[in-house]
């Protein structure tokens, strides 16, 4: 499905946020595992919420369990799926076959499991053992959350030492949110976590609202600052905990370095808030965004509308997503008119991208493709929202994944899809 997106005046002046896909994809697992029913309530279901859903009905039983495009999915219940199942093989479609598994694999291999290859479809049989395990932090911390869902319920007590630099620490904190909230003890150390074994998924909550995703809000707030004076004269977005342990809330304070005015009122529960979009960029920004991965293709499009260059350090992560978003965010501006360096920066092998602002843009048509993936869908339409072109997206229909009914929302706000 290609998209094609036309500008007119906002209806609307405020957006709800939809629920935490992260949050979600961790409560289905937890209320999963628990001695009691326990229901997960959300304002959307997305096709990653859909995958998880589906691997947990099967994954008591074995056989084959479909991941879909979702590595969350994969990597949570890869470990969960050695541990309960006396054989399942996990697959999945998309780019997800071609995504790293490898080094959970390797981990799980080292306690006793078998592993039939380093990459979807992966067959598990052999039941972990408790003890040490160690994973690096620099990869995925989807990983160590996966990890965390299944030790607890080994016989014996483990610990997890994470090694190297540990990235989207923030992912990992909302699984220990999780746990807590199903009586499951995991103990911090210098190094990682100790974790009792022979737990149980205990919760006496029947009904749990997974809080608002500032992840995705992170990008109707990009469409907010570049819509500014041109769609609306602003926008709220609504339904957010500001005291979230999600790392992309970060996103409010890199607003500020843009020069982007936000104002904050809180609603009537005094538990969640409104962020009120009232001006665009003004200048670049330097940001290390090893701990927000999923902020970058937006916060790249902000940067190519205003007058100077930004820096995005330590984004060599994004070439793991479900597309290759270093590439494509490349390509994606390039059909702006925009420039995009990519720099190595150091030994490590880490990266950094450059993105050279310019207030202005074309006036003809521009085509972008999504590469299937849904942050760039939504990062293009944020670019749509800077500029007098119509832009042409091909393969919309990827913000699916995280954010069905995305172009009936923004419709709302000025951008128009035909």
């Amino acid at each position: 499905m290609d998209i094609r997106l036309t500008k007119k005046r906002a209806d609307v002046n405020s957006i709800e946020a939809i629920s935490s896909k992260s949050y979600v994809h961790r409560l289905l697992i937890a209320a999963a595992l628990c001695d009691r029913k326990v229901n997960i309530l959300t304002n959307i279901d997305s096709n990653d919420m859909a995958a998880t859903r589906g691997a947990l009905e099967t994954i008591r039983t074995g056989g084959v369990i479909d991941c879909g495009e979702s590595g969350s999915t994969a990597r949570f219940l890869l470990p969960l799926s050695a541990l309960l199942c006396d054989e399942a093989t996990l697959t999945g479609s998309g780019k997800l076959p071609e995504r790293p598994m490898g080094p959970l694999c390797d981990v799980l291999r080292a306690a006793g499991v078998f592993v039939s290859s380093d990459h979807l479809p992966i067959t598990v049989k052999n039941k972990p053992r408790s003890g040490s395990y160690e994973i690096p932090g620099n990869v995925s911390s989807q990983f160590i959350s996966g990890l965390l869902f299944m030790l607890p319920l080994l016989d014996g007590d483990s610990e997890l030492k994470v090694t190297g630099r540990f990235e989207s620490a923030a992912y990992v904190d909302m699984t220990l949110d999780v746990l807590s909230r199903f009586s499951v003890r995991i103990n911090r150390t210098a190094d990682g976590f100790e974790i009792p074994g022979g737990q149980r998924y205990i919760c006496n909550e029947r009904d749990i609202r997974a809080e608002g995703d500032w992840s995705n809000a992170a990008y109707i707030m990009a469409i907010a600052a570049l819509g500014c004076g041109r769609l609306f004269d602003s926008l709220a977005i609504t339904g957010l905990n500001p005291e979230s342990i999600q790392g992309d809330r970060a996103v409010i304070d890199i607003f500020e370095k843009f020069g982007i005015e936000v104002d904050i009122t809180f609603e009537d529960d005094n538990k969640s808030a409104g962020y009120v979009i009232k001006s665009g960029p003004c200048r670049p920004v330097d940001i290390d965004c090893s701990q927000i991965p999923d902020l970058v293709p937006a916060l790249c499009v902000i940067a190519a509308f205003t007058d100077g260059n930004s820096r995005f350090r330590n984004i060599s992560r994004l070439r793991m997503k479900e597309s290759d978003r270093v590439e494509a965010v490349k390509k994606m501006l390039a059909a702006a008119g925009k420039s995009v360096d990519i720099i190595s920066d150091g030994a490590d092998g880490g990266e950094d991208m450059v993105v050279h602002g310019i207030k202005g843009c074309t006036k003809d048509p521009i085509t972008v493709d999504s590469f299937n993936d849904h942050r760039i869908v939504m990062a293009a339409a944020a670019m749509a929202a800077a500029t007098d072109a119509d832009v042409v997206i091909r393969d919309a229909g990827a913000v699916d994944k995280s954010y069905p009914g995305f172009f009936e929302v923004i419709d709302g706000i000025g951008l128009t899809g035909r």
